[in-house]
């Protein structure tokens, strides 16, 4: 009898030292419901805000679609995945020779950009599609606990989350105590035209939340016809803002053609000295939660200098 009990308890120790086999999880996305293997080890990102999302959870991927430019992982992602991964190449047009390569466990994907790509990613590894280029802040914070069950990890993406609103919650007390009745608008140059941000964008809802208005007109439409307005100058003194925010992709930039103009110089903004100009492949590609605390306190202190005028 002892020694059965001894074989009986050897076995079962065993057993609980040797690897289990990995469970799945059935994560539905935009574009229906994904088998994923427990606890992800070789993820690729299509889209920066799905790289917020990993370093935020201390989760490295093997593959980032990085535009085919290493410096766009800002030193903040930097800082958590090292040099490690390799590049998939641009988000709209990611080489899928390159994702195949790495042999990933899950992609996740883009509904704008690989929307019909989906069924080729899919084939390579499971894959979730989410609405970041079209999606606004809530929306980004909202796909957190997606991410956070696809990689097993959901009691550290609600932690995280939590850690967030709270971070957020401060900005915004500070924020709002100027920002009411005051209109704030964001927009991205380059070297041929400007594109305004509206309230439906990620940036749009963030100025919102934090209690500027908006006097952009909304309308329907397509991503770039709804969310990233391209903008002539003519339309940008119909928006008139109070504040204007600007990040350039080159110097000089279209807008910067407007100077002496004189629907320009009858800016508000312009009038009042509140253009402010921003790092703009901060503010206008990246999203998520590291992504909006930047941005938060980049407009604590603009609002904080615009306030300093009065």
């Amino acid at each position: 009898m002892i020694c059965r009990r001894f074989f009986l308890s050897l076995a079962a120790s065993l057993l609980a030292l040797s690897p289990l086999p990995a469970l799945a999880a059935d994560i539905k996305h935009e574009l229906g419901t994904t088998k994923v293997p427990d606890a992800p080890q070789r993820v690729v990102v299509l889209e920066f805000s799905f790289v917020d999302a990993l370093a935020a959870l201390a989760v490295v991927p093997v593959g980032i679609a990085d535009d085919n430019k290493r410096e766009n992982i800002i030193p903040e992602y930097a800082a958590v995945f090292g040099e490690s991964w390799q590049s998939v190449g641009t988000r709209k047009t990611p080489s899928l020779e390159v994702i195949a390569s790495l042999q990933p466990d899950l992609i996740i994907a883009d509904k704008t950009r690989h929307e019909a790509a989906y069924d080729t990613l899919s084939q390579i590894a499971p894959t979730i599609v989410l609405d970041s280029l079209g999606g606004d802040y809530h929306d980004a914070v909202d796909q957190m606990s997606v991410i956070g069950a696809a990689l097993g990890q959901p009691a550290k993406a609600a932690q995280r989350v939590a850690e967030h609103k709270e971070k957020m919650a401060g900005y915004d007390r500070e924020i709002n105590k100027a920002s009411k009745g005051v209109s704030a608008q964001f927009g991205v140059a380059n070297a041929k035209g400007l594109w305004l941000h509206s309230p439906v964008s990620y940036n749009g809802s963030l100025l919102k939340m934090f209690g500027f208005s908006s006097n952009m007109t909304p309308s329907e439409g397509e991503v770039y016809e709804t969310t990233y307005v391209p903008t002539t100058l003519e339309q940008l003194s119909v928006v008139n803002p109070d504040i204007l925010i600007l990040g350039k992709y080159v110097d000089p930039a279209f807008t910067d053609g407007w100077a002496g103009e004189t629907l320009y110089e009858g800016l508000t903004a312009v009038k009042n000295n509140n253009v402010f100009y921003v790092t703009a492949h901060n503010w206008s590609r990246l999203r998520g939660l590291l992504a909006a605390e930047l941005t938060a306190q980049d407009l604590l202190e603009i609002i904080s200098e615009t306030s300093a005028k009065k």
